[in-house]
């Protein structure tokens, strides 16, 4: 029987709130996440525009957004999709 040593997922999603689309990218390495990379874009004149990224890797969060955003309410919907994600990810016995 095959043991298990090593697994890694990359899974992408999207998550829409308030006229803004939150485009997220997270790896998962052994049940462990070792990426969030959350793009937020936003349509202006049925144009998509990037008005900021929030990424957590290695137990940091960088923020960057355009000064005229809102980034305590993009702050706290990032929180809330990493929250989502933690739920999901099961880690792997060794």
């Amino acid at each position: 029987m095959l043991k298990l040593i090593s697994a890694s997922v990359t899974k992408e999603s999207t998550l829409t709130v308030g006229g803004y689309e939150y485009r997220v990218v997270y790896t998962i390495v052994n049940g462990v996440i070792s990426l969030i990379s959350c793009s937020i874009r936003q349509e202006v004149n049925s144009v998509p525009n990037e008005v900021g990224n929030i990424r957590k890797e290695n137990g940091q969060v960088n923020l960057f957004l355009r000064d005229s955003e809102d980034y305590i309410a993009h702050a706290e919907q990032f929180k809330a999709i990493v929250g989502e994600i933690e739920k999901e990810v099961q880690p792997i016995e060794g």
